[in-house]
């Protein structure tokens, strides 16, 4: 039987009335009813607690919350992810990706060959779209906490929110080093992990140049050309498989 999950922000123990959006999601989308049990979860805290259905009283419900309890996070390690802004829905589909294969941070970045321009209103807006993509992508993927997702920022102010604690990582086309050894040791260290990529046409020599300057290692996912909404899915797919045995606690 599957189990229905639903984030619930502000989550806490005891029967709460809930309305709005959360209300008609419960109601509507997963169709629950009086007695009906569920999994909440809140997206900021990445605590979860068993919930079951008081009652239905037209666009609110009642809701009762069990013990809160840890829930499923993505992995151990924090995964921050630098994306150039892309046209399209693009951007919605590295989302979905990045949540599902365990990205913690989110970050746009406008690069000099992004396309799309955005002021400082439609970029909150697209944030704030991001953010909820990201928040179902965790639900649907059984995760309890949801990745941050900034508002796009320039390239250099991009990189400058990833300190130097992290192992970072500059994904370029044009690149002769390798990811794979590098990243297989910072995982076997527990070291955060940063990757940034290029929009559609990538990133100009100079982009890569202050990457470099900064302590980002400018690194080659190999020869084959792809598509900058793919980039996500292969290098975090590889830090979910290979992370796997490191991310295993200790007997």
């Amino acid at each position: 039987m599957t189990v229905r999950r639903a984030p619930i922000p502000s989550l806490s123990p005891g029967e709460r009335r809930l309305e709005g959006p959360i209300a008609h999601y419960l109601g509507r989308v997963l169709r629950l009813r009086s007695g009906d049990p569920f999994v909440a979860f809140d997206p900021a805290t990445g605590l979860e607690a068993d919930a079951t259905t008081v009652r239905a009283e037209g666009a609110t419900m009642s809701v009762r919350f069990g013990e809160l309890r840890p829930g499923a996070r993505a992995r151990s390690a924090e995964a921050t992810w630098i994306q150039g802004l892309a046209k399209g829905n693009k951007c919605d589909a590295i989302v979905r990706d990045a949540t599902e294969l365990g990205a913690t941070r989110i970050v746009f970045a406008v690069s000099r060959r992004t396309v799309v321009k955005l002021d400082g209103a439609s970029g909150e807006a697209r944030r704030a779209r991001w953010a909820r993509i990201a928040r179902e992508a965790a639900r649907q993927c059984g995760r309890a906490d949801a990745p941050i997702v900034d508002a796009p920022a320039p390239w250099s102010e991009a990189l400058s929110r990833v300190d130097d604690a992290h192992a970072r990582f500059c994904l370029w086309e044009g690149a002769v080093v390798p990811l794979a050894a590098q990243l297989f040791d910072a995982l076997a260290r527990g070291a955060p992990l940063a990757f940034a990529c290029g929009p559609e046409g990538g990133l100009e020599r100079s982009e890569v140049a202050l990457a470099e300057s900064r302590g980002w290692t400018v690194v080659s996912i190999g020869p084959l050309a792809l598509r900058t909404e793919t980039v996500a899915a292969a290098v975090l797919g590889a830090v979910r498989v290979w992370g796997a045995p490191f991310d295993r606690p200790s007997e």
